[in-house]
């Protein structure tokens, strides 16, 4: 009997195969890193009576300013076109020093703010990986005690021969906003609702 050797890959298969074991590579990495975390203080409770969300502006380190600012934007109209899921009349973005704000609202009242920080873009020849993370606290007024908190890291993977850079940026802001808002809501309806005296 005569044994016919037969080769496993193609010539053609072989780019195939590595980039299957990149792409592989890419979100066991990607799986390891982007996981979301959630801490809750056992004192997490917000007033009845609250009917503003103060949100102060996000923290931006190294993020490309229009990325931030689309996020952050985004965010604030889906917080307040949510008010039947969240019970504030609205969110209100505060303009002035926090301590002045602190002034006309009550110790048991809350508000919330943010960051996004670990922006990076990864640039090959061929294909572009952007990774960020994002960290939102709801705190207590005064004490600035942090009630609730929330990191959230988000990753996007394209080839330049179906996207570009500026569509898929605003692809992951939309996501990082979305993400946000809806860890953001949900926290608020978790939240233990309590009458002040």
């Amino acid at each position: 009997m005569r044994r016919v050797s037969v080769p496993l890959l193609r010539a053609g298969s072989s780019r195939l195969l590595q980039a299957g074991i990149l792409l592989f590579a890419l979100l066991a990495v990607g799986g390891c890193g982007a996981n979301r975390t959630t801490l809750v203080s056992p004192a997490y409770s917000i007033a009845r009576n609250q009917a503003v969300l103060p949100v102060l502006p996000f923290t931006n380190i190294l993020v490309p300013e229009t990325f931030a600012e689309s996020v952050f934007n985004d965010f604030i109209d889906t917080l307040n076109e949510s008010r039947e899921k969240t019970g504030f009349l609205r969110a209100d973005i505060i303009k002035d020093d926090l301590s002045e704000v602190e002034k006309i609202l009550t110790p048991a009242h809350v508000y919330l703010t943010g960051e996004i920080w670990s922006y990076l873009e990864n640039a090959g020849c061929c294909a572009t990986e952007i990774r960020v993370k994002s960290r939102l606290r709801i705190q207590r007024v005064r004490s600035r005690e942090v009630l609730w908190e929330t990191e959230i890291p988000l990753e996007s993977f394209f080839e330049h021969d179906n996207s570009t850079l500026s569509v898929e940026r605003e692809k992951l802001a939309k996501r990082l906003s979305d993400e946000l808002s809806r860890q953001t809501i949900k926290a608020i309806q978790g939240a233990k609702r309590i009458n002040l005296d």
